[in-house]
């Protein structure tokens, strides 16, 4: 447990690489979780998804 990453040493592309793959990971999943909701209350009605999307930007961070 005592192995330290540094982030600042050797080469670009794969510290990158390391430090976003977390970052996209989490993102994706975000997205299926929304992508899912839509399409169950898509079956329901137009007002329904408005109502999703409204509460979802009310609650981003600002």
């Amino acid at each position: 447990m005592n192995d330290k990453i540094s982030l600042t040493e050797g080469k670009i592309r794969g510290t990158l690489v390391r430090l976003a793959l977390p970052i996209m990971g989490t993102s994706f999943i975000q997205m299926a979780y929304n992508l899912t909701d839509i399409i169950w209350l898509g079956r329901l009605s137009t007002k329904a998804v408005a109502a999703a999307g409204t509460i979802h930007f009310k609650w981003l961070p600002a």
